[in-house]
């Protein structure tokens, strides 16, 4: 027997406190009310997909599935579990670690809690870097006929190196990250889409992961997902990002501290007329730029839109040496 605490919706038994028979658990139709209901009093504006995608999750079926079958009655234990997972939902717990899992790049992605979830705005850094590497031959000098080396610092779970491992198959890709929750994180979705053996993961503090993997002026595209959060608005996110660990999101007093140390140090990692690739939030282009300009080792930066328009992804070429 289990316990529902649902309010009552539809005459479905989801607001008794008294055990449920398992003849007399709810259909389909009526957790999907009562939990759209139970989840718009919480304020989640997706209520209603968040709700389908649960229901799925617990009946091992699609959410097309789900709602094709109003009919279909839980089990006892389905039931028990669904409504675990929505009193989860309901104290604003991100649906990806409810489920396990977050599309990124139209790849599945393994995503837990403790690690930052994949967001749609960091495939730009994927789009930059694809449009960069496939583009025409440059100039001299001309390009190694080596395989690119690419470098993802704060991989996370791995989704742009992933992604960037299944478009660019020549490509040797090195994914660092100081989280060993993430990492193994990173190596399961690397192990799940068949490109384990072409990312080699490291752990450590951005370069201090590299350990003499990546030689001096040998890496061709670092791309980076920092931290970029300034400390003193991390309170004011909406509840489901305050679940994901501050770390990953903590950049410091103006949200550029880890952009700076990446700055300062790919000199000596990014060979000449290689691309630096830097997630930034919406208001920091110009920041950023600012940064990248006294070094004297880049050429004027570009900035890539997210699909929403905002500045995304600053985008640097290592200076040619003549």
């Amino acid at each position: 027997m289990i316990r529902a605490y649902l309010p009552r919706v539809s005459g479905t038994f989801l607001g008794s406190l008294a055990p449920l028979p398992e003849r007399l658990c709810p259909n389909v139709e009526d957790c999907l009310g009562s939990g759209t209901l139970l989840l718009e009093r919480a304020g989640i504006e997706t209520a209603r997909l968040d709700v389908e995608c649960l229901l799925a999750d617990v009946l091992a079926s699609t959410r097309w599935q789900v709602i094709l079958e109003p009919r279909r009655r839980l089990t006892q234990a389905e039931f028990g579990r669904y409504l675990a997972l929505l009193e989860r939902r309901e104290r604003r717990e991100p649906l990806a670690y409810l489920l396990g899992t977050r599309e990124f790049w139209s790849l599945p992605l393994a995503v837990s809690s403790g690690v930052l979830i994949p967001r749609p705005e960091t495939e730009t850094l994927v789009e930059a870097s694809l449009a960069i590497l496939r583009r025409a031959p440059p100039q001299p000098p001309a390009p190694s006929p080596q395989p690119p080396v690419i470098l993802d610092l704060c991989t996370g779970t791995g989704a742009v190196a992933v992604a960037l491992a299944r478009e660019l198959p020549a490509a040797r890709i090195i994914a660092t990250d100081i989280s060993r929750r993430a990492l193994r994180m990173a190596r399961t979705n690397a192990e799940r889409h068949g490109v384990a053996d072409r990312v080699t993961f490291l752990r450590g503090d951005l370069w201090r992961a590299l350990d003499g993997h990546a030689p001096a002026n040998g890496v061709d595209l670092v791309v980076s997902n920092p931290p970029y959060i300034p400390s003193g608005t991390l309170a004011t996110l909406m509840p489901e990002v305050q679940w994901e660990p501050r770390r990953a999101l903590d950049g410091g007093r103006d949200g550029l501290q880890f952009h700076r140390e990446i700055i300062a140090t790919v000199p000596q990692h990014l060979r000449p007329g290689g691309f630096l690739l830097l997630e930034i939030g919406a208001d920091q282009a110009a920041a950023v730029a600012g940064l990248l300009a006294p070094t004297g080792a880049f050429e004027g930066p570009r900035v890539f839109q997210d699909l929403a328009g905002r500045d995304r992804v600053v985008v640097a070429r290592r200076t040619i040496l003549h």
